[in-house]
């Protein structure tokens, strides 16, 4: 099992940095034919997420913890996917903003959960 969150945690690692840099050249619109790809790691990033939640789940983690990990899967996953569809135009930068956010916490909670659940196989 610590063997299984370690590389749970390595891929969501790489993953948000990769998703972190095709996001900038996205935005800086030097990387609009990355889209797809961004979205594709998006959504790995996503599934990655729920099986540190499953994890979470088998290693003893708080319920709540594990919930709002699993939550915020679906609410990235969600805005991910429709966020072009939200306040098209001048304003949707509020939009990319919030995406952004969006994914910095969700690595920070797959960072907490994956640390609760390797502390729970030391002993």
């Amino acid at each position: 099992m610590k063997a299984a969150i370690t590389i749970v945690q390595m891929v969501i690692r790489l993953a948000w940095l990769i998703l972190l840099g095709l996001g900038a050249l996205i935005w800086t619109g030097r990387g609009q034919s990355l889209t797809s790809i961004h979205t594709a790691i998006g959504i790995a990033f996503v599934l990655a997420l729920w099986a540190v939640a499953y994890l979470g789940t088998r290693g003893g983690a708080a319920p709540s913890l594990v919930a709002i990990v699993a939550l915020w899967g679906v609410i990235a996953l969600v805005l991910g996917l429709t966020q072009t569809g939200i306040m098209t135009g001048r304003s949707h930068w509020i939009v990319r903003v919030l995406h952004l956010l969006v994914g910095i916490v969700a690595i920070g909670l797959a960072e907490a959960l994956g640390a609760r659940v390797r502390r729970s196989f030391k002993g």
